[in-house]
């Protein structure tokens, strides 16, 4: 079994549920002190066990390029298993996020092992709580280090993506007062105050973006009521708007729905608008992508002269679902992929 197979293995074999990550970031710290390398663990908040991992060659904390990911996973928890014949392998992280973990590793212990890379060149850092809220990522932002390019990985298939979608996630509520669905007079039905509301944000106009596509409201989840024959009592639901331009008038637009319905109580629990990203790299092909990331989360980088880019192997048709793979092929394209990237926010 080579490195990358059994590094990847030890990995995903560790299971790392958003929240339950301590294993596997103690695991990572250890492998990348046995490579040589300064490790700091970062907790998310003071006392927290959560922590991010920071490593980098010699004393040099703040460097010119940073690669990136997340180690935390979404459940259920999928052991590794393969490769098989066709060369894939599978688990829960092979692809979202581990498989770039281990790429970006080996990738800049060969450009070190090659004398590419110097001190105070090229820094790794993985957080945690990536699937969630981008707390790691947040920890981050209060690191006080700048670097001057940023490679953040995710399951692009091999490709730089052109940018993704900004967020607006709502969390909404009614109350009502229960009785005999026979006598409604005599209630009010949460139900019955909340889908107009629902109704309204499914009849939004939504931007289009020449380059990220349409943005999208999805209602996520809805819960209310006891049983047919009760007046519900109480009624939720979150709806989720992915914006691909026009951030601040979808989200004037969002609000003033609310204000027309003054018996919701609401809650906005994300936001963040499209990062701008670097594409533009001789060599990659690049590719849209729907989902979003933690790379909002990481305040302080956001002139035009600092580039960030999104690039890792895998598919995210794949990543969360039960059969999560990746081929071995593409973690090593990957691997070389990262290694060019560093080289060429370097100017190498």
């Amino acid at each position: 079994m080579s490195r990358f197979e059994s590094l990847l293995a030890e990995l995903v074999n560790i299971e790392s549920l958003t929240g339950e990550e301590e294993k596997v970031a103690l695991f990572l710290a250890d492998t990348l002190r046995a490579d040589g390398y300064t490790v700091e663990l970062i907790p998310i908040a003071p006392s927290s066990r959560r922590v991010n991992i920071y490593a980098y060659i010699g004393s040099t904390r703040s460097t010119k390029c940073l690669l990136t990911t997340h180690i935390d996973t979404v459940p259920p928890f999928i052991p590794f298993s393969g490769p098989d014949e066709h060369g894939i392998v599978h688990g829960r992280g092979t692809c979202d996020a581990k498989g770039a973990v281990v790429a970006q590793i080996l990738a800049v212990k060969e450009l070190v092992e090659s004398g590419a890379v110097q001190e105070g060149d090229v820094a790794m850092m993985y957080v945690v709580g990536e699937e969630v809220d981008g707390v790691g990522m947040k920890a981050a932002s209060k690191m006080g280090l700048h670097w001057d390019s940023i490679v953040f990985g995710e399951p692009t298939e091999g490709k730089l993506a052109l940018g993704h979608k900004g967020i607006l996630l709502f969390e909404l509520s009614a109350s009502g007062v229960a009785c005999h669905s026979g006598y409604p007079h005599l209630g009010k039905s949460a139900n019955h105050i909340l889908i107009p509301v629902l109704s309204d944000f499914l009849k939004m106009s939504l931007p289009v973006d020449d380059l990220l596509g349409p943005s999208t409201v999805n209602i996520g989840t809805v819960h209310g009521g006891e049983a047919p024959n009760i007046l519900a009592p109480s009624s939720t639901a979150t709806i989720s708007i992915r914006v691909s331009t026009a951030f601040d008038k979808l989200k004037a637009s969002s609000l003033a729905i609310l204000a027309q319905h003054p018996e919701i109580n609401f809650k906005l629990l994300a936001e963040y608008g499209p990062p701008r990203l670097h594409s533009d790299v001789p060599g990659f092909q690049t590719i849209n992508v729907g989902f979003g990331t933690d790379i909002p989360f990481l305040t302080g980088h956001n002139a035009p002269e600092i580039k960030k880019m999104l690039y890792g192997p895998g598919s995210i048709f794949v990543a969360h679902t039960s059969t999560e793979h990746v081929a071995m092929a593409e973690l090593v394209k990957c691997k070389d992929g990262y290694k060019t990237l560093v080289l060429y926010c370097l100017g190498c």
